[in-house]
């Protein structure tokens, strides 16, 4: 909420500007408006936020803020389930406390809403292969359905989900299969709407409109022509190690320690945007050398104990380090397939500081160990 108040009530960035103006159109029966090309469900959520009180960025900002705080109550009850109390204790607060994750909770992007909807999605899951529950694993599908509409690169999860919930769940046969129909039924009914809506207006499930799709390694016309997955697999067979480097050098972007690809950053830029749209600033928001500092200790930091975490996760519960391992590079690569930036990795940062918590907590075990020792000896 201090962070919402801080950033205040004039637009940062030109997605805020639009997704709020589509929010604005929707409340008012208009649609999403003709010219816009961006995610569906981000928009009908931040419709909703700012029902109470249209006229008011700053209390939009305010009331996405506070729902994005139950984020720690999802990382609790997942980490409990996954790794125990004190590591989902730690879990949580580092969830709290991350910067990223504290200043775009107050900004007008879909990731804080879709990194919620991914830790319910990961505790449905979690509870229908350890309870074997099939309501559970409806709910999953529908979380992933609705993070789909918030960020539609989220479908190369399902395919990941459903395995592992397959492979996971000690049931029969039979019992796994209709956990994994439940799963994937509800996921594609949940986001049916998006596509219907895509294939009427566009002709295609990701409209060739669609922003990003500019920096894709693909030619626009041959999306529009044979699709975003076929001009992709296309590109990849004419040229195979280009399309690896490619993905290789996104992937890394996706993971950078401080963002690079800021178009506020850029002078020239930002003026373009300031004329486009007057209510965007033309002086930049955030002081760029504090911002890249405090990002890459606090990520830094958090790296090197997921890493640590990583391998103590995998002796301890490796179910749930290959689900959560396995959910964070799939998201990446998928955003590495097209374009990829720093905050696409809000929706998965909570996998990354729960195993943080993993190695944090068995870090501060083995050092509690070696005091214990040592006053013995002494």
């Amino acid at each position: 909420m201090g962070a919402a108040i801080t950033v205040g009530g004039s637009f940062h960035f030109v997605d805020e500007a639009i997704y709020f103006d589509a929010a604005h159109h929707l409340l008012a029966g208009k649609g999403f408006g003709a010219s816009y090309a961006n995610v569906l469900g981000y928009p009908v959520i931040l419709a909703a936020l700012a029902a109470p009180w249209p006229g008011s960025l700053l209390l939009v900002r305010c009331a996405q803020a506070a729902i994005a705080g139950a984020g720690c109550v999802l990382v609790l009850a997942l980490g409990k389930r996954m790794f125990g109390l004190t590591a989902a204790l730690v879990a949580a607060a580092l969830y709290a406390l991350d910067p990223l994750l504290v200043v775009t909770a107050a900004l007008l992007y879909p990731e804080t809403m879709a990194a919620m909807l991914l830790m319910a999605m990961l505790l449905a899951v979690w509870v229908a292969a350890g309870d074997d529950r099939v309501g559970a694993s409806a709910i999953a599908g529908v979380a992933l359905g609705v993070l789909v509409q918030c960020r539609p690169v989220a479908l190369v999860l399902l395919p990941l989900v459903t395995v592992w919930l397959a492979w996971s769940v000690a049931v029969s046969l039979s019992r796994r299969t209709l956990h994994c129909v439940a799963l994937a039924t509800c996921c594609l009914v949940a986001f049916s709407p998006w596509v219907v809506r895509n294939l009427r207006l566009h002709g295609h499930v990701v409209p060739v409109e669609t922003a990003g799709l500019s920096d894709a390694p693909v030619a626009r016309s041959e999306i529009a022509s044979a699709g975003l997955v076929s001009a992709l697999v296309g590109r990849a067979r004419q040229d195979p190690l280009g399309f690896a480097r490619h993905v290789t050098s996104e992937f890394g972007h996706f993971w950078e320690p401080y963002p690079t690809r800021l178009a506020t950053d850029d002078p020239e830029q930002r003026d373009e945007l300031h004329r486009a749209d007057p209510r965007l600033p033309s002086a930049p928001s955030f002081q760029a050398t504090s911002r890249d500092w405090v990002s890459t200790l606090s990520f830094g930091a958090e790296s090197l104990l997921a890493i640590i975490g990583i391998g103590v996760a995998w002796r301890r519960q490796r179910a749930g380090t290959v689900l959560l391992l396995a959910v964070a590079l799939t998201y990446a690569l998928g955003f590495a397939l097209i374009v990829a930036k720093l905050r696409y990795r809000i929706t998965v940062l909570a996998c990354v500081l729960l195993f943080a918590a993993v190695g944090a907590t068995a870090l501060a075990g083995a050092a509690s160990a070696a005091w214990r020792r040592e006053g013995r000896s002494l």
